[in-house]
């Protein structure tokens, strides 16, 4: 797809420097892609510790009392 955009060439030039390439078009999908793998790891980690509280070991649990039947 060709679009044609607007972008401040000292952010071009910059990440063109780390990123090791003069190409633009390829400079766009890499930033591109890791936009979207960083912003889909937070929502990733947002429903990781969505699910924090909600699990846990019974009050009954006894890991000692299991060790002592292994252990017959």
């Amino acid at each position: 797809m060709q679009t044609t955009i607007e972008i401040n060439e000292q952010l071009i030039t910059e990440a063109a420097k780390l990123a090791n390439t003069n190409n633009q078009s390829q400079l766009i999908e890499m930033a591109l892609s890791e936009f979207i793998k960083n912003h889909s790891l937070k929502r990733t980690t947002a429903k990781i510790l969505e699910l924090y509280g909600t699990g846990g070991i019974r009050d009954d649990y006894d890991y000692q009392a299991l060790r002592r039947e292994e252990d017959k």
